[in-house]
């Protein structure tokens, strides 16, 4: 789920502050980020169990947890945007890593298919970054005050809109009353408003040298750099974290 997060061609004051090519902070959040999916993910796995009673999860304050973790990925995905095609669309690596993320989407629905059907993930994390990025492109130039705009109407249509008789195949937008079971469930809206709002901080960063060279010295200590190392491999620990802890889950019981 990472992508680059330099300032390419900056300004010497920038690059001097940048001391690597990538924003390390950018990468620490994001590995952040993924550190609370492995948590979230590993809470899931204790009530399904039944090493804790009911599932937290699924609770109100669960939900809402996984929809802040959730968030914070695709808040990212707005600002590595700006960052990576801040000197033009750079066509060649975001098809390359739309193929990518397309190809794991599709990989984690057949297996859900096969392992969960009745929860079968059909809109999850993963198909919301591959749509949104696509979503995103309009915005990487013109008026920011238009992608503010467009962020405040994707917070509010789920509360204006509501689809009552939608069909199972419309509840990836958000708008649907009810929702299909799902083991992952990241509807594009309101979640876009969050990514058009890292987008616009994204831009602002790279429009700004001062701003830039602020940021730039975020996230040299010890604990930022390891954070950093985990979230430029964000994709790969999303994929094999779950089954590996599933599976070890599953090992203990069955040897008990």
């Amino acid at each position: 789920m990472a992508m680059s997060t330099s300032i390419e061609r900056a300004p010497a004051p920038v690059a001097a502050a940048v001391a690597t090519p990538r924003l390390v902070v950018i990468d620490a959040l994001r590995g952040v980020a993924i550190l609370a999916v492995v948590a979230y993910h590993f809470v899931w796995d204790l009530g399904n169990f039944g090493y804790l009673p009911g599932q937290w999860c699924s609770t109100p304050a669960g939900v809402l947890t996984g929809r802040i973790i959730a968030g914070s990925f695709l808040g990212l995905v707005g600002v590595s945007m700006a960052l990576a095609h801040q000197h033009g669309f750079r066509a060649r690596s975001f098809w390359r890593r739309e193929a990518q993320l397309l190809a794991t989407a599709a990989l984690v629905t057949i297996v859900t298919f096969v392992v969960m059907p009745a929860e079968v993930v059909t809109f999850g994390i993963l198909h919301n970054i591959a749509l949104t990025s696509l979503l995103l492109v309009p915005f990487l130039r013109g008026s920011r005050a238009l992608a503010l705009g467009c962020a405040l109407l994707a917070f509010a249509l789920p509360s204006l809109v509501t689809i009552e008789a939608a069909p199972a195949w419309w509840t990836w937008t958000g708008l649907a009353a009810h929702p299909t079971p799902s083991l992952d469930y990241q509807p594009l809206l309101p979640l876009l408003g969050v990514s058009l709002l890292g987008l616009i901080a994204g831009r602002t960063l790279v429009s700004s040298p001062r701003l830039a060279v602020a940021v730039g010295r975020l996230g040299h200590d010890p604990v930022s750099r390891s954070l950093g190392r985990v979230g430029r491999h964000t994709l790969a620990i999303y994929l094999i974290h779950q089954p590996v802890m599933y599976g070890a889950f599953w090992l203990v019981q069955y040897l008990r």
